[in-house]
């Protein structure tokens, strides 16, 4: 009897421990498998398609558009693919290289969607990517305020 009461109590005392660990968490966290998942589809993106933006802007959009036609139905992936396609962009901008800031525009039109589904910030996705966030979400709100009225 007294070792199923501990086993109880000891139950009790670990789920009320999740729960209080739950409630610290953010309102946006992912979890685990959605962090990686969003983690590795940065990471495949890149070593894919970084490459190409040496080269040329629209070579680096097919390639990215490419891996995010075939993360259909993998939102957080995804999100994680559009969200390199950006940064790759953004980047692209800096240096006036050609349609990169249309590249960077279409992008973030499926970022933001993504995002807001997840409940992530841009602060929060920033560091998914290596660089200077500061200078990055600069930028990026200066293409929100670029952004046209669509009609």
């Amino acid at each position: 009897m007294r070792r199923r009461w501990n086993l109880a109590r000891a139950a009790a005392g670990t789920v009320v421990g999740l729960l209080c660990s739950l409630q610290a968490l953010p309102a946006w966290a992912l979890d685990a498998a959605q962090q990686r998942a969003l983690n590795e589809a940065v990471q495949q993106t890149s070593q894919a398609c970084l490459h190409e933006m040496h080269h040329d802007t629209d070579e680096f959009s097919a390639c990215v558009d490419a891996r995010l036609q075939s993360a259909a139905g993998k939102p957080v992936e995804q999100l994680g693919t559009a969200y390199l396609g950006l940064v790759g962009c953004v980047s692209a901008a800096r240096i006036a290289t050609l349609h990169s800031d249309v590249c960077a525009q279409a992008y973030l039109a499926r970022v933001d969607p993504l995002r807001k589904r997840f409940k992530l910030s841009d602060q929060d996705l920033c560091p998914t990517v290596a660089g200077d966030c500061r200078s990055r979400l600069a930028q990026i709100e200066a293409l929100r305020r670029d952004r046209k009225p669509q009609k």
